[in-house]
């Protein structure tokens, strides 16, 4: 056992083998990188050693403001819509046992985008296109709508059980039925709302300010220790269910209060960051190249590679047409979708007469 680190404290144990240990550190080295890069991408570049002096508490000149004013919450927005879509798809896939699951491909992130909108058209007032009461209630009805997905998605595909084939087929359903539900609400919503909803649908994290970060970041640490007292069920979920519960699992309940988890992780981000979707699917597998499948090194390792995808895909969004600032969802998607088609395309023998 001397590749492997123990804990165990009461009913919670977990195993870290210490080279995962090592590509986690790595990763979060990487992650911080990407920050201080993006912090200094822009229409004017600012150097490392500027930035850092600012972080480190340095003010009074321009460049202060630029970093702490615009771009250091927008980075802050983007990390932490990255790591709850990177946790939510590892989450996900988990429970389902499926590579091809993700929040946004079972409608998870869709429904999470009409309980915003629903929010949005409610408390929007249309003569001034301000909102008439606190953000901070934005991410329980995106909550609501995902929630909502989950609870019909389980119930469609509930047959003697649920089999993870059926929930991601169901799930393709529901989400289409979502996109057709936000198409209404914005053509429905206020005239001055249809623009920026539509550029919200997309995914964007423009002109995200230190609200959105304390929204954003509080909502997702809460549900991120929650998910890490989860770790041993989920590892237990990937069984066979008949071992599942030969092992004492409750298999039914904990996949339900598992899919409930990934739904609020989504629902942040999609409260605050919009649709920005595939990262939940891609930052899994790239978790199982560099680490093995114990979900005690793919949990923290999805999100800080979800984190590190939404932070330079918002990087790329805003400096690679400048003057243009295009939504960062479409940087995602453009890496998405192929992969989605090619991951399809290698486990197209296995779905075959399993749904």
């Amino acid at each position: 056992m001397k590749n492997f680190l123990i804990v165990r404290k009461g009913n919670f144990s977990a195993i870290y083998e210490k080279r995962s240990m090592l590509i986690l550190f790595i990763t979060a080295i990487v992650c911080i990188l990407s920050i201080l890069f993006s912090l200094s991408m822009g229409q004017k570049h600012i150097s490392l050693f500027k930035i850092i002096q600012v972080l480190m508490g340095g003010t009074g000149s321009g460049d202060s403001l630029i970093i702490h004013s615009i771009r250091l919450p927008r980075t802050l927005v983007a990390l932490f819509v990255g790591t709850s879509l990177g946790l939510a798809g590892a989450v996900l896939q988990g429970v389902v046992k499926n590579p091809l699951a993700a929040p946004n491909i079972i409608g998870i992130t869709d429904s999470g985008s009409v309980g915003a909108l629903v929010f949005l058209t409610i408390f929007t007032n249309p003569k001034n296109n301000a909102l008439t009461t606190s953000i901070f209630y934005m991410p329980i009805f995106a909550f609501i709508g995902a929630f909502s997905a989950v609870l019909l998605v389980y119930f469609l595909a509930f047959k003697k059980g649920v089999t993870p084939y059926r929930l991601i087929m169901i799930g393709i359903a529901v989400a289409g039925a979502a996109k057709a539900l936000t198409s209404i609400l914005i053509l429905n919503g206020p005239v001055v709302f249809i623009k920026e909803a539509q550029l919200w649908i997309t995914g964007t994290v423009y002109g995200t300010n230190w609200t959105h970060v304390k929204l954003l970041s509080s909502w997702f640490m809460v549900l991120f220790v929650l998910t890490i007292v989860f770790t041993r069920e989920l590892n237990i979920q990937n069984l066979d269910d008949g071992i599942s519960i030969g092992l004492g699992s409750s298999v039914e309940k904990n996949r339900f209060i598992l899919m409930v988890l990934s739904a609020a992780l989504a629902s942040g981000a999609v409260a605050v960051g919009g649709g920005v979707s595939f990262v939940g699917l891609i930052a899994p597998h790239i978790c199982r190249k560099l680490t093995n499948s114990s979900f005690e090194n793919i949990l923290p390792l999805s999100a800080l590679i979800g984190g590190i995808i939404v932070v330079l895909s918002d990087v790329a969004a805003r400096t690679l047409f400048f003057p243009l600032d295009l939504p960062v969802g479409i940087f995602t998607a453009g890496i998405g979708a192929p992969f989605f088609i090619y991951l399809l395309i290698k486990n197209q023998q296995t779905l075959r007469g399993r749904i």
